[in-house]
């Protein structure tokens, strides 16, 4: 089966190679893991008519639904279903707090959200007007009259949905799916930390994910045969572009594991006979522990990807060592749906690079004067393609910045700092803005500042990234108490202060308390002073 032709077409949509399959090959298996099996043609039939339910509910082109789940098959169900009607899709990451999942709603004016028990807490205290209903995923709580107790407890003011009762009206859409518009047609909302700590929407459209997943399937050579793994969260651009959207394209299996851990991985791929993985260095390394003290069955692996941060050379080699298939390294970035370029499977993989440009996919390394940097020198990364986002959501000014027309076409502005070999191979070396990079999610400084900046005892605050040990960064806090109160300024008090508006991983593990926090002649914070020691 092939699913990737050498042109777009002008109208399609995301859903389209889920549904064929199940039309013509419905006994493939589609997904795996702790719920069983789940073949294309079950899946496209939960699709169907969970498309119908939302439709009946009054859903179409344009409206925008939130998920909040893990990697479950409710969350696949729901995607697909939803960009089958023209239905924006919001992932929600699974680790926000409940003002942070409020600002993300309201900025998209979402118009439900899907979420499951196990965010029970966070959800009943959403206040966010735009939000019309909950569709509740029960399947974690065993027996009904428990279940008919909770949910005639939830305290929202709004419809509540179960989402097995969607699935059981059997309600069929009012024409076949999936519904056929242009292929620029807002397909999801990824939300990143923007230049004012604020989260902002990457709009990404049908034709830019299937563009990348097209790319993505041609340079990790998959098949009908492969059976890829949910290391990554589904509600992260990559594990819904190069992997739930990249198997579905060429009618491969899904092996999906909820939340990460190194045994539950490694038990999954010696199980499930994984052939894909992919996963960020610091994953990679706390698997490796594993494998020293236990050895498992993974000679059905052909490929460990990995991205999002450098992986050290040592590692390269281990890693090889023990899964037993070679490493890829990649890079990406959400407004360019995801990888962008890849070390190839056959031919030179270079060790430290991210490789070469995907297929369809033109990248410059840029000077500050706008000209094309010679091999080896530095410059800014820009990337041109059907893979560029769309612009970012109701933030004109700041996609006027990053989106740069030029006479030779429309340019994504990455901020990252990069150099070509004598090859062509492309080497990330820097960034040029202050994003920290946790284990592959990008967490701006600001945003932790600003929640410093009303705990009563704190007079003024900076936060950087340092290096950690697991070959990512770490978030180091600097902090300057107010006079008379630094027995109350502990870094203990600062982060039970901070667990109430921040994910965990946006709270700082190091702290410094200093006199005062070095600033220019503007007044901006010189984190580059703070870095060094």
């Amino acid at each position: 089966m092939t699913a990737t032709p050498d042109l777009l077409p002008d109208l399609l949509n995301l859903a389209q190679p889920v549904l064929e399959m199940a039309a013509h090959q419905p006994d493939q298996i589609a997904l795996l893991g702790r719920e069983g099996k789940i073949t294309y043609g079950e899946l496209g039939e939960r699709i169907r008519h969970l498309a119908g339910a939302f439709e009946q509910l009054g859903l179409g082109v344009g409206d925008r639904v939130a998920l909040l789940l893990y990697n479950t098959p409710a969350f696949v169900v729901a995607y697909f279903a939803l960009l089958s009607l023209g239905v924006a899709v919001i992932p929600m990451n699974t680790r926000l707090t409940t003002p942070e999942l409020e600002t993300i709603l309201a900025d998209a004016e979402a118009r439900l959200l899907v979420t499951s028990l196990e965010f029970y807490e966070t959800v009943i205290r959403l206040q966010t007007i735009s939000l019309e209903g909950i569709v509740l995923d029960t399947e974690l709580l065993n027996g009904e009259a428990a279940l008919d107790q909770l949910l005639n407890s939830f305290p929202l003011e709004r419809a509540l949905y179960r989402f097995d009762d969607l699935l059981a009206r059997q309600q069929l859409p009012s024409q076949p799916i999936p519904f056929k518009f242009s292929g620029d047609t807002l397909a999801t909302l990824i939300y990143t930390s923007g230049t004012t700590g604020k989260p902002k929407g990457v709009m990404l459209s049908h034709r830019n994910i299937w563009a990348d997943a097209r790319a993505n399937v041609a340079v990790i050579e998959a098949t009908p045969d492969d059976r890829f793994i949910t290391i990554s969260p589904l509600f992260h651009v990559f594990g819904q572009t190069n992997i739930l959207v990249s198997s579905m394209l060429v009618g491969a299996s899904v092996v999906l594991v909820r939340k990460f851990s190194p045994k539950t991985v490694l038990e999954a791929i010696q199980r499930y006979k994984v052939t894909f993985m992919a996963a960020v260095p610091t994953m990679y390394l706390m698997m490796l522990s594993h494998l020293r003290e236990k050895s498992y069955d993974l000679a059905s692996l052909r490929v460990c990807h990995s991205g999002a941060a450098p992986m050290a050379v040592d590692t390269f080699h281990e890693v090889e060592q023990y899964f037993g298939a070679p490493v890829q390294e990649g890079y990406g970035l959400s407004e360019a749906s995801s990888i962008v370029c890849s070390n190839p499977l056959h031919g030179e993989r270079k060790p430290g690079s991210v490789g070469l440009p995907l297929q369809g996919i033109q990248i410059k390394v840029l000077l500050d004067d706008g000209t094309e940097a010679p091999a080896g020198e530095i410059g800014e990364l820009h990337i041109q393609g059907d893979v560029v986002m769309l612009g970012y959501y109701q933030r004109p000014e700041e996609t006027a910045k990053t989106l740069l027309q030029c006479e030779d076409g429309l340019w994504l502005k990455t901020k990252d700092l990069a150099y070509k070999d004598a090859a062509g191979y492309i080497h990330i070396v820097d960034r040029t803005d202050d994003l920290i990079n946790i284990g592959g999610v990008k967490v701006y400084p600001r945003e932790i500042e600003e929640v410093f900046f009303r705990h009563p005892a704190v007079q003024a605050a900076a936060v950087t990234g340092v290096p950690s040990t697991m070959h990512h960064e770490a978030i180091k806090a600097f902090v300057v108490a107010k006079p008379g109160h630094e027995d109350a300024c502990t870094k203990e008090s600062l982060q039970e202060f901070c667990r109430q508006f921040l994910a965990d991983y946006k709270i700082p593990k190091y702290y410094e308390f200093v006199p005062e926090i070095p600033q220019g002649a503007t007044g901006k914070i010189l984190r580059k002073n703070l870095r060094e020691p």
